[in-house]
Protein backbone atom coordinates (compact mmCIF):
# COMPACT_ATOMS: atom_id res chain seq x y z
CA UNK A 1 0.00 0.00 0.00
CA UNK A 2 2.78 2.24 0.95
CA UNK A 3 3.89 2.05 -2.94
CA UNK A 4 1.24 3.78 -3.89
CA UNK A 5 -0.53 5.64 -0.81
CA UNK A 6 2.70 7.80 0.09
CA UNK A 7 3.13 9.39 -3.46
CA UNK A 8 -0.88 9.45 -4.14
CA UNK A 9 -2.07 13.18 -3.30
CA UNK A 10 1.12 14.53 -5.45
CA UNK A 11 0.33 11.86 -8.64
CA UNK A 12 -3.61 13.67 -8.54
CA UNK A 13 -2.23 17.08 -8.09
CA UNK A 14 0.09 16.60 -10.98
CA UNK A 15 -2.48 15.31 -13.35
CA UNK A 16 -4.74 18.33 -12.19
CA UNK A 17 -6.79 15.68 -9.75
CA UNK A 18 -6.48 17.22 -6.49
CA UNK A 19 -9.98 18.31 -5.99
CA UNK A 20 -10.68 14.85 -5.70
CA UNK A 21 -8.25 13.45 -3.22
CA UNK A 22 -11.11 13.67 -0.24
CA UNK A 23 -13.76 12.00 -2.09
CA UNK A 24 -10.86 9.30 -3.23
CA UNK A 25 -9.82 8.29 0.51
CA UNK A 26 -13.22 8.64 1.71
CA UNK A 27 -13.93 5.66 -0.22
CA UNK A 28 -11.69 3.49 2.20
CA UNK A 29 -13.52 4.56 5.27
CA UNK A 30 -16.74 3.85 3.36
CA UNK A 31 -15.66 0.25 2.26
CA UNK A 32 -14.62 -0.53 5.72
CA UNK A 33 -18.66 -0.74 6.92
CA UNK A 34 -19.17 -3.20 3.73
CA UNK A 35 -16.89 -5.71 2.49
CA UNK A 36 -14.51 -6.68 5.81
CA UNK A 37 -17.29 -7.85 7.54
CA UNK A 38 -18.83 -10.14 4.74
CA UNK A 39 -15.25 -11.52 4.11
CA UNK A 40 -14.54 -12.21 7.50
CA UNK A 41 -17.72 -14.21 7.53
CA UNK A 42 -16.73 -16.60 4.62
CA UNK A 43 -13.49 -16.57 5.89
CA UNK A 44 -15.09 -17.77 8.95
CA UNK A 45 -17.64 -20.37 7.30
CA UNK A 46 -16.96 -21.29 3.89
CA UNK A 47 -13.90 -20.44 2.36
CA UNK A 48 -10.15 -21.04 4.05
CA UNK A 49 -8.69 -17.10 5.29
CA UNK A 50 -5.84 -17.69 2.78
CA UNK A 51 -7.29 -18.65 -0.53
CA UNK A 52 -10.01 -15.29 0.27
CA UNK A 53 -7.02 -13.56 0.66
CA UNK A 54 -5.13 -14.47 -2.35
CA UNK A 55 -8.39 -13.93 -4.26
CA UNK A 56 -9.23 -10.25 -2.84
CA UNK A 57 -5.44 -9.09 -2.99
CA UNK A 58 -4.92 -10.41 -6.84
CA UNK A 59 -8.64 -8.15 -7.57
CA UNK A 60 -7.42 -5.35 -5.56
CA UNK A 61 -4.10 -5.46 -7.41
CA UNK A 62 -5.96 -5.32 -10.95
CA UNK A 63 -8.24 -2.27 -9.67
CA UNK A 64 -5.42 -0.62 -8.53
CA UNK A 65 -3.27 -0.21 -11.56
CA UNK A 66 -6.69 0.54 -13.46
CA UNK A 67 -7.48 3.47 -10.78
CA UNK A 68 -3.61 5.01 -12.01
CA UNK A 69 -4.78 4.09 -15.67
CA UNK A 70 -7.82 6.75 -15.17
CA UNK A 71 -5.56 8.61 -14.26
CA UNK A 72 -2.70 9.11 -16.31
CA UNK A 73 -4.76 8.89 -19.66
CA UNK A 74 -7.79 11.08 -18.45
CA UNK A 75 -10.27 9.01 -18.32
CA UNK A 76 -12.13 11.47 -15.99
CA UNK A 77 -13.38 11.30 -12.37
CA UNK A 78 -16.42 9.59 -12.38
CA UNK A 79 -14.39 6.14 -13.86
CA UNK A 80 -11.56 7.37 -11.01
CA UNK A 81 -13.72 7.34 -8.29
CA UNK A 82 -15.96 4.53 -9.69
CA UNK A 83 -12.68 2.13 -10.05
CA UNK A 84 -11.21 3.40 -6.38
CA UNK A 85 -14.33 2.43 -4.47
CA UNK A 86 -14.16 -0.75 -6.30
CA UNK A 87 -10.71 -1.29 -5.23
CA UNK A 88 -11.34 0.32 -1.49
CA UNK A 89 -14.26 -2.44 -1.39
CA UNK A 90 -11.86 -5.53 -2.37
CA UNK A 91 -8.66 -4.27 -0.12
CA UNK A 92 -10.68 -3.17 2.76
CA UNK A 93 -10.67 -7.04 4.17
CA UNK A 94 -7.17 -7.27 3.93
CA UNK A 95 -5.87 -6.39 6.82
CA UNK A 96 -7.91 -7.76 9.16
CA UNK A 97 -7.71 -11.21 7.18
CA UNK A 98 -4.21 -11.48 7.58
CA UNK A 99 -4.16 -10.70 11.16
CA UNK A 100 -6.87 -13.61 11.66
CA UNK A 101 -4.46 -15.94 9.27
CA UNK A 102 -1.61 -15.01 11.18
CA UNK A 103 -3.03 -15.35 14.68
CA UNK A 104 -4.26 -18.89 13.77
CA UNK A 105 -0.97 -20.08 13.34
CA UNK A 106 0.16 -18.84 17.08
CA UNK A 107 0.53 -21.01 20.06
CA UNK A 108 1.20 -17.51 22.11
CA UNK A 109 -0.42 -14.80 20.53
CA UNK A 110 1.59 -12.70 22.91
CA UNK A 111 5.11 -13.77 22.12
CA UNK A 112 4.95 -14.34 18.41
CA UNK A 113 2.72 -11.70 16.73
CA UNK A 114 4.34 -8.21 17.29
CA UNK A 115 7.75 -10.00 15.56
CA UNK A 116 5.54 -10.66 12.53
CA UNK A 117 3.68 -7.86 12.49
CA UNK A 118 6.65 -5.47 12.74
CA UNK A 119 7.36 -6.47 9.02
CA UNK A 120 4.40 -4.73 8.07
CA UNK A 121 6.33 -1.68 9.22
CA UNK A 122 9.72 -2.13 7.69
CA UNK A 123 7.57 -3.14 4.29
CA UNK A 124 5.92 0.12 4.49
CA UNK A 125 9.22 1.93 5.32
CA UNK A 126 11.00 0.02 2.40
CA UNK A 127 8.37 0.67 -0.12
CA UNK A 128 8.44 4.13 0.48
CA UNK A 129 12.02 4.91 0.24
CA UNK A 130 12.46 2.66 -3.04
CA UNK A 131 9.14 4.13 -4.84
CA UNK A 132 10.37 7.89 -3.71
CA UNK A 133 13.76 8.06 -3.28
CA UNK A 134 15.32 5.29 -5.68
CA UNK A 135 12.89 5.17 -8.74
CA UNK A 136 11.96 9.10 -8.51
CA UNK A 137 8.18 8.25 -8.41
CA UNK A 138 6.30 11.05 -6.24
CA UNK A 139 4.38 12.06 -9.14
CA UNK A 140 3.78 9.55 -11.35
CA UNK A 141 1.29 6.91 -11.61
CA UNK A 142 3.76 4.32 -11.96
CA UNK A 143 4.21 4.14 -8.18
CA UNK A 144 0.62 2.77 -8.54
CA UNK A 145 1.30 -0.13 -11.31
CA UNK A 146 4.46 -0.69 -8.72
CA UNK A 147 1.81 -1.45 -6.05
CA UNK A 148 -0.41 -3.08 -7.89
CA UNK A 149 2.55 -5.74 -9.20
CA UNK A 150 3.39 -6.18 -5.15
CA UNK A 151 -0.22 -6.94 -4.48
CA UNK A 152 -0.62 -9.29 -7.38
CA UNK A 153 2.92 -10.90 -5.52
CA UNK A 154 0.99 -11.32 -2.14
CA UNK A 155 -1.21 -13.31 -3.97
CA UNK A 156 0.46 -15.90 -5.41
CA UNK A 157 1.99 -15.71 -2.31
CA UNK A 158 -0.94 -16.64 -0.59
CA UNK A 159 -1.60 -19.36 -2.35
CA UNK A 160 1.58 -20.90 -1.50
CA UNK A 161 -0.15 -20.68 2.06
CA UNK A 162 -1.36 -24.28 3.34
CA UNK A 163 -5.15 -23.64 4.10
CA UNK A 164 -6.77 -23.40 7.16
CA UNK A 165 -10.75 -24.66 6.64
CA UNK A 166 -13.31 -23.45 8.66
CA UNK A 167 -14.69 -25.27 11.00
CA UNK A 168 -17.52 -28.19 10.20
CA UNK A 169 -21.43 -27.53 10.30
CA UNK A 170 -20.63 -23.76 10.19
CA UNK A 171 -21.62 -22.67 6.35
CA UNK A 172 -24.29 -19.58 6.91
CA UNK A 173 -27.68 -20.20 7.23
CA UNK A 174 -29.55 -16.85 7.88
CA UNK A 175 -29.00 -13.70 6.33
CA UNK A 176 -26.55 -12.20 9.35
CA UNK A 177 -24.42 -15.09 8.83
CA UNK A 178 -23.76 -13.78 4.72
CA UNK A 179 -23.28 -10.50 6.19
CA UNK A 180 -20.48 -10.91 9.11
CA UNK A 181 -22.87 -9.76 11.96
CA UNK A 182 -22.29 -12.95 14.10
CA UNK A 183 -19.50 -10.43 15.57
CA UNK A 184 -21.76 -7.63 16.65
CA UNK A 185 -23.34 -9.67 20.09
CA UNK A 186 -19.86 -9.05 21.23
CA UNK A 187 -20.97 -5.50 22.23
CA UNK A 188 -23.10 -6.98 24.66
CA UNK A 189 -20.34 -7.99 26.83
CA UNK A 190 -19.02 -5.03 28.68
CA UNK A 191 -15.06 -5.40 28.23
CA UNK A 192 -15.94 -6.54 24.56
CA UNK A 193 -18.50 -3.53 24.06
CA UNK A 194 -15.36 -0.64 25.89
CA UNK A 195 -12.85 -2.02 23.46
CA UNK A 196 -14.26 -1.84 20.50
CA UNK A 197 -15.88 1.66 21.10
CA UNK A 198 -12.59 3.40 22.92
CA UNK A 199 -11.03 1.87 19.66
CA UNK A 200 -13.25 4.03 17.45
CA UNK A 201 -13.13 7.08 19.67
CA UNK A 202 -8.95 6.77 20.30
CA UNK A 203 -9.21 6.38 15.94
CA UNK A 204 -11.86 9.55 15.63
CA UNK A 205 -9.13 12.03 17.89
CA UNK A 206 -5.95 10.40 16.52
CA UNK A 207 -7.23 10.84 13.03
CA UNK A 208 -4.96 13.85 12.25
CA UNK A 209 -1.51 12.52 12.50
CA UNK A 210 -0.75 12.82 8.76
CA UNK A 211 -3.57 15.63 7.91
CA UNK A 212 -2.61 18.28 9.90
CA UNK A 213 0.98 17.31 11.39
CA UNK A 214 2.28 18.21 8.12
CA UNK A 215 0.98 21.30 7.91
CA UNK A 216 2.07 22.38 11.38
CA UNK A 217 5.84 21.19 11.03
CA UNK A 218 5.56 23.15 7.40
CA UNK A 219 4.34 26.66 9.59
CA UNK A 220 6.80 25.62 12.51
CA UNK A 221 9.68 25.95 9.63
CA UNK A 222 10.40 22.22 9.09
CA UNK A 223 11.79 22.04 5.27
CA UNK A 224 11.35 18.42 5.58
CA UNK A 225 8.09 16.85 6.84
CA UNK A 226 8.11 13.67 4.84
CA UNK A 227 11.23 12.74 6.68
CA UNK A 228 10.03 13.94 10.23
CA UNK A 229 6.90 11.97 9.58
CA UNK A 230 8.71 9.09 9.47
CA UNK A 231 9.86 8.70 12.68
CA UNK A 232 6.38 7.29 13.32
CA UNK A 233 6.70 4.16 10.79
CA UNK A 234 10.90 3.70 12.83
CA UNK A 235 9.60 4.26 16.15
CA UNK A 236 6.40 1.53 15.10
CA UNK A 237 8.94 -1.03 14.59
CA UNK A 238 11.18 -0.60 17.03
CA UNK A 239 7.91 -0.80 19.96
CA UNK A 240 6.93 -3.82 18.19
CA UNK A 241 10.46 -5.66 19.13
CA UNK A 242 9.49 -4.53 22.48
CA UNK A 243 5.74 -5.24 23.47
CA UNK A 244 6.14 -8.86 23.69
CA UNK A 245 7.90 -8.77 26.82
CA UNK A 246 5.26 -6.16 27.52
CA UNK A 247 2.37 -8.07 27.14
CA UNK A 248 4.01 -11.34 29.27
CA UNK A 249 4.62 -8.68 32.42
CA UNK A 250 1.51 -6.76 32.22
CA UNK A 251 -2.00 -6.86 32.19
CA UNK A 252 -3.48 -5.76 28.93
CA UNK A 253 -5.32 -3.05 30.62
CA UNK A 254 -2.37 -1.30 31.62
CA UNK A 255 -1.02 -1.71 28.09
CA UNK A 256 -4.10 0.09 26.49
CA UNK A 257 -3.79 2.91 29.14
CA UNK A 258 -0.39 3.18 28.55
CA UNK A 259 -1.55 3.79 24.29
CA UNK A 260 -4.35 6.45 25.66
CA UNK A 261 -1.62 8.61 27.96
CA UNK A 262 0.54 8.25 25.14
CA UNK A 263 -2.24 10.18 22.62
CA UNK A 264 -2.93 12.74 25.22
CA UNK A 265 1.09 13.14 25.67
CA UNK A 266 1.29 13.76 22.07
CA UNK A 267 -1.19 16.24 21.72
CA UNK A 268 0.42 18.14 24.69
CA UNK A 269 3.34 18.29 23.07
CA UNK A 270 1.85 19.50 19.88
CA UNK A 271 0.70 22.29 21.73
CA UNK A 272 3.58 23.12 23.11
CA UNK A 273 3.95 25.23 18.94
CA UNK A 274 7.97 23.74 19.80
CA UNK A 275 9.93 22.68 17.45
CA UNK A 276 11.49 20.06 19.39
CA UNK A 277 7.99 19.09 20.80
CA UNK A 278 6.56 18.45 17.30
CA UNK A 279 9.58 16.01 16.74
CA UNK A 280 9.16 14.10 19.96
CA UNK A 281 5.09 13.90 19.20
CA UNK A 282 5.49 12.36 15.78
CA UNK A 283 7.91 9.99 17.35
CA UNK A 284 5.28 9.22 20.00
CA UNK A 285 3.26 7.87 17.33
CA UNK A 286 4.75 4.27 16.92
CA UNK A 287 4.62 3.69 20.86
CA UNK A 288 0.78 4.74 20.90
CA UNK A 289 0.34 2.73 17.65
CA UNK A 290 1.58 -0.83 18.89
CA UNK A 291 0.78 -0.52 23.06
CA UNK A 292 -3.07 0.40 22.09
CA UNK A 293 -3.93 -0.76 18.43
CA UNK A 294 -1.85 -3.96 18.10
CA UNK A 295 -2.70 -4.72 21.87
CA UNK A 296 -6.35 -4.61 21.05
CA UNK A 297 -6.04 -7.16 18.46
CA UNK A 298 -4.42 -9.56 20.71
CA UNK A 299 -7.09 -8.60 23.39
CA UNK A 300 -9.83 -10.30 20.58
CA UNK A 301 -7.50 -13.53 20.23
CA UNK A 302 -7.66 -14.20 23.83
CA UNK A 303 -11.10 -13.13 24.52
CA UNK A 304 -12.92 -14.24 21.63
CA UNK A 305 -14.56 -17.34 20.36
CA UNK A 306 -11.99 -18.50 17.72
CA UNK A 307 -14.74 -19.38 15.66
CA UNK A 308 -15.62 -15.95 14.87
CA UNK A 309 -11.22 -14.86 14.85
CA UNK A 310 -11.56 -13.18 11.88
CA UNK A 311 -15.37 -11.59 12.23
CA UNK A 312 -14.05 -9.76 15.03
CA UNK A 313 -10.58 -8.93 13.76
CA UNK A 314 -13.38 -7.11 11.04
CA UNK A 315 -15.26 -5.27 13.50
CA UNK A 316 -12.30 -3.81 15.20
CA UNK A 317 -11.38 -2.20 11.42
CA UNK A 318 -14.97 -1.13 10.74
CA UNK A 319 -14.58 0.55 14.25
CA UNK A 320 -11.26 2.24 13.49
CA UNK A 321 -10.56 2.64 9.75
CA UNK A 322 -14.43 2.55 9.43
CA UNK A 323 -16.55 4.72 12.08
CA UNK A 324 -13.61 6.40 13.95
CA UNK A 325 -11.56 7.52 11.10
CA UNK A 326 -14.44 9.08 9.19
CA UNK A 327 -16.14 10.44 11.98
CA UNK A 328 -12.57 11.80 12.59
CA UNK A 329 -12.25 13.53 9.89
CA UNK A 330 -15.81 15.29 9.41
CA UNK A 331 -15.20 17.00 13.37
CA UNK A 332 -12.07 17.64 13.75
CA UNK A 333 -11.37 19.27 10.02
CA UNK A 334 -14.19 21.38 11.53
CA UNK A 335 -12.55 22.26 14.66
CA UNK A 336 -9.57 22.85 12.82
CA UNK A 337 -11.44 25.77 10.45
CA UNK A 338 -12.98 27.41 14.09
CA UNK A 339 -8.74 27.63 14.90
CA UNK A 340 -8.58 29.44 11.97
CA UNK A 341 -7.22 32.73 12.32
CA UNK A 342 -8.07 36.69 10.24
CA UNK A 343 -4.65 36.48 9.17
CA UNK A 344 -4.97 32.42 7.67
CA UNK A 345 -2.73 31.06 10.10
CA UNK A 346 -4.05 28.43 12.65
CA UNK A 347 -4.11 28.95 16.01
CA UNK A 348 -2.28 25.71 16.23
CA UNK A 349 -1.88 25.51 20.59
CA UNK A 350 -5.70 25.57 20.87
CA UNK A 351 -6.47 23.03 18.51
CA UNK A 352 -4.03 20.44 19.63
CA UNK A 353 -4.70 21.16 23.84
CA UNK A 354 -8.38 20.61 23.03
CA UNK A 355 -7.80 17.97 21.08
CA UNK A 356 -5.21 16.49 24.02
CA UNK A 357 -8.02 16.76 26.59
CA UNK A 358 -10.63 15.04 24.65
CA UNK A 359 -7.94 12.09 24.42
CA UNK A 360 -7.56 12.65 28.23
CA UNK A 361 -11.33 12.35 28.85
CA UNK A 362 -11.67 9.03 27.01
CA UNK A 363 -8.40 7.48 28.97
CA UNK A 364 -10.26 8.36 32.40
CA UNK A 365 -13.42 6.77 30.71
CA UNK A 366 -11.35 3.79 29.82
CA UNK A 367 -9.53 3.78 32.75
CA UNK A 368 -13.24 3.65 35.25
CA UNK A 369 -15.30 1.08 32.98
CA UNK A 370 -12.47 -1.68 32.01
CA UNK A 371 -13.01 -4.25 34.53
CA UNK A 372 -10.46 -7.13 32.42
CA UNK A 373 -10.90 -10.84 34.12
CA UNK A 374 -8.01 -12.93 35.69
CA UNK A 375 -8.59 -16.01 34.32
CA UNK A 376 -9.27 -16.73 30.72
CA UNK A 377 -8.60 -19.63 28.25
CA UNK A 378 -6.49 -22.27 28.87
CA UNK A 379 -2.80 -21.06 28.37
CA UNK A 380 -3.40 -17.61 28.04
CA UNK A 381 -2.36 -14.66 30.43
CA UNK A 382 -4.88 -12.19 32.52
CA UNK A 383 -6.20 -9.53 30.51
Amino acid sequence: MAAYAVPFPNVLDAHGMRGWLFLAVSTGSVASFISPMMAASLADRRVAPERLLAGLTFIAGILLALVHASVQFNWGHRWFLGLMMAYALANAPGFSLVTSVALSRLSDPRREFAPIRVWATWGWMAASFLVSRVFHLDRSPVAGYVGAGIFVAEAIFCLSLKPTPPPPGRAPRRWRDVMGWEALPLLRHPDHRLIFLTSAAFSAVMSTLYVHTVPHLKAGGDATPAATMALAQLCEGLAMLAVSGLLLRFRIKWLLTAGLLLGVARYVLLGTDARWAMVASVALHGPLFVLFYMTSQIYLELRIDPGIRAQSQALLSLMNNGIGNLVGYQVIDVWYRACGRADGTTDWVRFWNWLAVAAAVLTVVFLMLYKGQRHVRAGREPS
